[in-house]
């Protein structure tokens, strides 16, 4: 099955490549940011599934700087999986907390079609592939909707908290969802940055990364701030 969807998944997205890549252009934006709204509700208060089935609570990072992004593996931002290992290892070397919570979506053009027993497959062997690993720090959770009819009440909660970083979110042709909002997640790789007491601070559009240069300020900014 897993050979499967991979074949069809390279065929569909082949294909497409002919016409246009679907999602936002793949370039360096660094402007596209946004900081979040002041909240008393912090993430603490959400359960999320693992890969495995099992639900956890995410107060288990209390005390921690957490990047949280959705993720895909057919996607032409999937190379960004490289950079995850070299950010964390650079704000962890001097004792900082700092963690990566991923979140594999399908709502983006399909591009993550794989079940969550499949998912490690995908990224190992395939895309970023040739052996690649996760670090310790780096946290690949159970496939989540983010936009929707039935986001999950995490993103229901972000999307709320962080303002939009773009005016245009996509093509409704690429977007398998409904309804279709102005605070939507526009694209798989769309980040936000968590604060020591789980409250959302930054939200960045998938271009606004640079080999996670532009988002790198931020974290050593809260990284910085008392616990």
């Amino acid at each position: 099955m897993f050979t499967r969807f991979i074949i069809a998944t390279v065929l569909v997205a082949l294909c497409g490549a002919v016409k246009e890549t679907p999602g936002p252009k793949l370039i360096d934006e660094t402007t596209r940011w946004k900081e979040c709204l002041p909240v008393n509700q912090s993430i603490y208060d959400f359960q999320v599934e693992t890969l495995q089935g099992e639900f956890t609570d995410l107060s288990q990072y209390k005390g921690q700087v957490i990047l949280l992004i959705n993720v895909a593996t057919f996607c032409a931002y999937t190379q960004q999986y490289v950079d995850f290992n070299p950010l964390i290892e650079k704000n962890i070397e001097n004792g900082g907390k700092f963690t990566i919570l991923a979140f594999p979506c399908n709502q983006f053009y399909l591009q993550e079609p794989a079940e969550n027993h499949e998912l490690m497959n995908g990224i190992t062997k395939v895309r970023p592939g040739n052996g690649w690993l996760p670090h310790r720090n780096l946290h690949i959770y159970g496939k989540v909707e983010v936009n929707g009819a039935d986001h999950h009440p995490l993103y229901e909660f972000i999307k709320e908290t962080c303002p939009q970083t773009v005016l245009q979110i996509g093509k409704s042709n690429e977007l398998m969802y409904n309804p279709i909002r102005a605070n939507d997640i526009t694209w798989n790789f769309e980040k936000f940055l968590i604060d020591k007491k789980g409250h959302p601070r930054f939200r960045f559009h998938p271009t606004a990364w640079s080999h996670g240069e532009v988002v790198q300020p931020f974290i050593k900014q809260l990284l910085e701030e008392e616990d």
